[in-house]
């Protein structure tokens, strides 16, 4: 079977312990959904729009990349000390937190331009717009250097008291991939279990401080429970509401 990994931090812990004998194929957000639909790969997270979009197509399981709050990896970040309203560079590889945003500037009455540049480099984006939406490990660089005005995590749970699913595992609806996604989450328990040793590792591939990455890999939830599946319809209304899956 072909399983897909994000190519970014967030994937890393419940992967760490995957010892199944399966080809791995990492990708952003963006190219993984292209990839799945083409059959490409087997099974994958993808961005949480994205399965919305394309339902019909999907079937959908438990493992999946989410937030109760804070998302750290998911924000704006600004060249001023406040969002205003200012345009919004936005990357090109990402699904879901470019239509989440459009969700959260409508609902506080802002009208910002979103200018879609190409390319996923904080320090570039900022060159050609004011504030710039960034996603994964360039948004955990970021957050280090530049003024975060915006977690985008926190924003959704503030407006809804629910998780944010940024993104969730899928196959195409003739592929059964049950077995794949229990062992990915069991590989999670694991790493869990083994959060020290899984910290370290980190810590040495991705060169970031042992602090961030405890919190990190404790502020996201990797199980689609109900509190999530409440997330993702709440998503999916606001998203319709919005005209965002026409």
């Amino acid at each position: 079977m072909r399983v897909g990994k994000f190519d970014y931090l967030n994937n890393f812990l419940p992967y760490y312990f995957l010892n199944e004998k399966v080809e791995i194929v990492e990708a952003n957000p963006r190219e993984m959904a292209s990839m799945l639909l083409s059959g490409r790969i087997d099974y994958a997270p993808v961005p949480a729009f994205f399965y919305l979009k394309n339902r019909e197509r999907l079937r959908h399981y438990e493992f999946c990349v989410a937030s109760e709050g804070k998302v750290l990896s998911v924000v704006v970040v600004s060249r001023k000390k406040e969002l205003d309203d200012g345009s919004i560079a936005v990357t090109p590889h990402s699904l879901t937190s470019v239509n989440l945003l459009k969700i959260l500037l409508a609902e506080r009455g802002m009208k910002n331009m979103l200018v879609e540049v190409n390319t996923a480099k904080a320090s570039e984006m900022l060159e050609l717009c004011p504030h710039a939406l960034v996603i994964g490990d360039e948004a955990i660089k970021a957050r280090m250097i530049y003024k975060v005005v915006m977690d985008l995590g926190e924003e959704w749970y503030e407006l809804t008291s629910l998780p944010a699913v940024f993104g969730i595992s899928a196959s195409l609806k003739e592929t059964n991939a049950e077995e794949m996604d229990r062992k990915i989450l069991m590989a999670t328990e694991e790493g869990y279990r083994r959060f020290d040793e899984v910290v370290r590792a980190a810590e040495k591939a991705f060169k970031m401080p042992r602090e961030f990455l405890e919190e990190y890999f404790r502020t996201l939830k990797f199980r689609l429970s109900s509190k999530e599946r409440r997330g993702l319809d709440e998503f999916e209304k606001y998203c319709r509401d919005y005209g965002l899956l026409e």
